[in-house]
């Protein structure tokens, strides 16, 4: 269902082409940020609608308490902490407890207020305190307390018998234990919003290079490659890759410290990333082959010519000379092109920079050679 007008709930930006879902909620979202909520709405579809958190606890709160549930240690030191390691990653961001005593911890860290006595609060059987600790397994939590004074405990906050506002900010525990700060239910609104804003000042920026195309973002690198950066349910929650005839193999991308940065930032890095392929390919080796391998691997189109010379040399030598090049590599190549086998030791890189001279001197245009000879003069 498209709307005509009206404004974006991810990016608070004006739009004419508006959609609605209605996923954990009733959305009405851009063609920019269309696709990156459905998959992070999708994600968190086992999430139920009433955990969610309070809108009076501020989000700067919430940072704090989630900060708590990282620092959060257990009675079996190291071993336990590699286990909570291991969850995050297998692609779960659970911030929960995984034994009684981090319960206890996770419980002081969301700063209940003081509990009624036990004679204001009403009896609860061991059938009630089953089926409200019921709930949390069905929603995500890894581990129920075994201890009884801590599970009635854990059932009269569920239950708001120790107040509604010790229930709500207990719930927002259980909702940051469960949802990764970048997905949309946990967004920081306005830093969210001002991602995805600035990943579509990007986009814009660059023209017919960069487009939003059915919930994915088409990117035209500097060598000509054609990339594409689609949703996907899985950390880093994005795929890149290249439109080659009609296939699109997929290219390892990870981003560098991405928990620290809000995640429209990470997609707009990545498109100014792909935009100078030539440059980035540099850096990074699962890019490179895409860029400076074969022509069989660059482009779906044989009759593609490669202008640039620094390609052309990388796929004459295997690597650019003054980079990752092994003189003894060049060496032997150069020596079998003429037919010799090198038997003898030899200055292997007063060699290379034979050859490097030699490459600096044919990626030179004629005006600068002969500057450089009557110097030499």
């Amino acid at each position: 269902m498209a709307a005509n007008q009206g404004i974006c709930d991810s990016c608070d930006s004006p739009s004419e082409d508006l959609k609605q879902i209605r996923r954990g909620g009733r959305f009405t979202l851009c063609g920019c940020c269309t696709g990156w909520v459905r998959v992070s709405l999708r994600r968190t579809r086992r999430v139920p609608a009433w955990i969610r958190p309070d809108s009076r606890i501020s989000v700067e709160d919430r940072n704090e308490m989630r900060e708590r549930f990282l620092q959060m240690r257990d009675s079996q030191g190291g071993g336990r902490w590699a286990e909570r390691r291991m969850i995050f990653e297998l692609g779960f961001p659970y911030l929960g407890p995984l034994n009684d005593r981090a319960w206890g911890f996770a419980l002081t860290a969301m700063q209940l207020q003081e509990f009624p006595s036990n004679g204001s609060v009403p009896f609860l059987p061991d059938e009630v305190i089953n089926e409200e600790l019921a709930k949390l397994e069905e929603v995500g939590v890894m581990h129920l307390p075994s201890n009884p004074m801590m599970r009635k405990q854990i059932a009269h906050l569920l239950r708001g018998d120790f107040g509604l506002a010790n229930k709500r900010r207990f719930i927002t525990g259980l909702f940051l234990w469960l949802v990764g700060e970048d997905e949309f239910l946990a967004r920081d609104p306005a830093a969210w919003a001002r991602s995805f804003r600035f990943l579509q000042e990007v986009g814009n920026d660059l023209g017919d290079r960069a487009a939003f195309v059915d919930e994915y973002i088409r990117v035209t690198g500097s060598s000509g490659n054609v990339y594409r950066i689609r949703p996907r349910p899985h950390p880093p929650y994005y795929i890149v890759s290249r439109e080659v005839g009609d296939q699109h193999p997929p290219i390892c991308i990870d981003p560098v410290s991405a928990h620290t940065v809000v995640f429209g930032d990470i997609l707009a890095g990545l498109v100014l990333a792909l935009y100078d392929d030539q440059m980035s390919a540099r850096h990074i080796d699962t890019l490179a082959r895409h860029v400076f391998g074969p022509r069989t691997v660059r482009h779906a189109n044989p009759g593609v010519r490669n202008v640039n010379i620094e390609n052309l040399w990388r796929r004459a030598l295997g690597n650019m000379p003054g980079e990752a090049g092994d003189p003894r590599r060049l060496y032997r190549r150069w020596r079998r092109a003429r037919g010799e086998v090198p038997d003898e030791p030899v200055d292997h890189r007063a060699l290379f920079e034979q050859w490097r001279r030699v490459i600096d001197r044919f990626q030179t245009n004629l005006e600068d050679w002969s500057i450089e000879e009557e110097e030499e003069e």
